[in-house]
C-alpha cells in the first residue's frame, strides 16, 4: 500500500487474541481514551460496541470468519486510539471541524451498528463466493489494511480500509490495490504468474484521476477510452517474488472498501485462455541508460 504519510499504517502485528474489551477508565492514559472517559455519552457508546463484538464472536463459528473478526475489532480500535486526524485539506474544511468527542461517539455507534447488524459477517460471505471457483494458492487473499477515518473534504469521517486483494487460479494470480495518494484513490490492477515457486509479472494497468492517460480498459469502454485505456505488459526479466508470509496475506477481510470485490474483469484474467488481450497491451517504456 502506498498511502501519504500522515495517514496511520495499520498494516502488521495484529495479534489475534480475542481481547478488544470496553475502555478501563481507571487505566486511561491516552488523550483518546481520556476523550472517551470524560463523556457518559461515548464511554456508553463504548460498553455498547464491546458488548455487540463479543456477542458476535460467540456466535461466529466458522474459523475463518472468526480469525477475521478477531484481527478486524482490533485494527479499528488502534485506529480509533490515534485519534481524529485533520490531515491535508481537512486543516481548514469547516465540515471537519466537529469535536473529537462528537466525531468518536459517531463512529463508535456506526462501528456497534455494523456488529449488531451481521454486515462484517456478509461482507466476509460475499468474499467467499466471488473466489469460490478459484482454485487457491500461496500467492491468494487480502493484504493487511491501511486504515483510517477519512475526513471532510475527502469523506464524512467513514472508515476507509485500502488494499490488495489478489485471486490465484493455478498459476495465475490477478490483483487489484486501492491506493492513497494526493487525497484521491487509485486503482491498480496487475497479472502474475507463478512459476517455481515465485510471482512475476506480466501486465498491469491503472486508474488514477489525476492522471489523464491512466486508464484500464473496460467492456463498455466508448471509442475515445478505448484509444487510451490499455495494459503495460511488464519489461523482460523483471523481478519474481516470493510466496507471501501467512500473516502478510488475510483470507478475508471484512472492512475493506467494497470496490475490491467489484472487479469484473478478473474473471476473464483468471480463467480466458489468453490475458490481457494483445489488442489492448502496450509495451512497458525501454528503461533509460
Amino acid at each position: 500500500m502506498k498511502v501519504a504519510a500522515y495517514v496511520p499504517l495499520l498494516v502488521a502485528g495484529l495479534a489475534l487474541a480475542p481481547e478488544a474489551r470496553a475502555l478501563d477508565c481507571t487505566k486511561a492514559q491516552q488523550p483518546v481514551d481520556k476523550i472517551i472517559c470524560a463523556s457518559p455519552q461515548l464511554k456508553k457508546a463504548d460498553e455498547a460496541m464491546s458488548a455487540a463484538y463479543f456477542k458476535l464472536l460467540r456466535e461466529t463459528t466458522d474459523p475463518e470468519f472468526h480469525e477475521a473478526l478477531i484481527r478486524s475489532q482490533r485494527r479499528w480500535l488502534k485506529v480509533r486510539s490515534g485519534g481524529v486526524d485533520r490531515f491535508g485539506a481537512a486543516e481548514s474544511d469547516p465540515e471537519a471541524q466537529q469535536s473529537d468527542a462528537r466525531i468518536l461517539l459517531d463512529r463508535t455507534r456506526h462501528r456497534t451498528d455494523e456488529l449488531q447488524g451481521g454486515a462484517l459477517i456478509r461482507a466476509m460471505e460475499r468474499q467467499r463466493k466471488i473466489v469460490a471457483k478459484d482454485s487457491g494458492g500461496a500467492f491468494a487473499g487480502y493484504e493487511p489494511a491501511s486504515c483510517f477515518f477519512s475526513p471532510p473534504p475527502y469523506g464524512n469521517w467513514n472508515y476507509l480500509c485500502l488494499s490488495s486483494m489478489y485471486r490465484q487460479h493455478q498459476d495465475r494470480i490477478c490483483s487489484v490495490s486501492l491506493e492513497w495518494a494526493s487525497g484521491h484513490i487509485s486503482e491498480v490492477r496487475s497479472l502474475d504468474v507463478v512459476k517455481d515457486g515465485r510471482a512475476s509479472p506480466k501486465a498491469s494497468c491503472a486508474i488514477r484521476d489525476f492522471v489523464g492517460d491512466d486508464k484500464c480498459p473496460e467492456p463498455d469502454d466508448d471509442v475515445d477510452v478505448k484509444a487510451i485505456a490499455h495494459w503495460t505488459t511488464a519489461s523482460p526479466g523483471a523481478a519474481a517474488a516470493p510466496a507471501p508470509a501467512r500473516e502478510q496475506r488475510w483470507t478475508y477481510d471484512p472492512d475493506v472498501d467494497a470496490r475490491l470485490e467489484d472487479q469484473p474483469w478478473m474473471e476473464d484474467c483468471l480463467f480466458a485462455p489468453v490475458f490481457p488481450p494483445p489488442a489492448q497491451t502496450r509495451s512497458a517504456p525501454a528503461a533509460k541508460p
